[in-house]
């Protein structure tokens, strides 16, 4: 299944999937690592269950994919470039959901985004080391009523 860009989504159709039990297993894994700050597994898991999903609310599987890697290349690779796009990968993508969708305030994802990049700024691209860690997030999950 081809990868679509948050332009060709209809928002009318994203709604929460009903996960199967293997996926709530992986997604709930996936929070669980990147909490514990393991963005590329966090990013694995979740790529499992993205693989899938046939709806069009996968692309919410993306933005979170992507959230992780720019969290990866910020933390492990120091890759300013690409954790910037990243970021802006995952935030057009995570804009097209509602504040509250599968267990995480989406908009809490989308204030970590601009906290990390107004900090990736602040330091420069060269002294990515000298970011503040409390930019990198806790993220709350609460899993909905299944």
């Amino acid at each position: 299944m081809r990868k679509k860009s948050a332009s060709e989504i209809d928002v009318a159709l994203l709604s929460e999937p009903a996960l199967s039990t293997e996926d709530w297993r992986e997604y709930e894994e996936g929070w669980r690592l990147f909490n514990e700050r393991q963005f590329w597994h966090a990013h694995e898991a979740w790529e499992n269950v993205w693989r899938r999903r046939p709806e069009e609310s996968r692309i919410f599987f993306q933005g979170i994919i992507q959230l992780a890697a720019a969290y990866h290349l910020l933390v492990v690779k120091k890759r300013y470039g690409g954790m910037m796009r990243n970021f802006e990968k995952a935030e057009e993508k995570l804009r097209l959901f509602p504040s509250f969708f599968l267990g995480v305030k989406v908009s809490d994802l989308l204030q970590a985004i601009d906290r990390a990049r107004a900090e990736v700024r602040r330091v420069g691209a060269d002294n990515l080391s000298d970011c503040d860690p409390s930019v990198l997030p806790i993220v709350a999950f609460r899993r909905s009523n299944t």
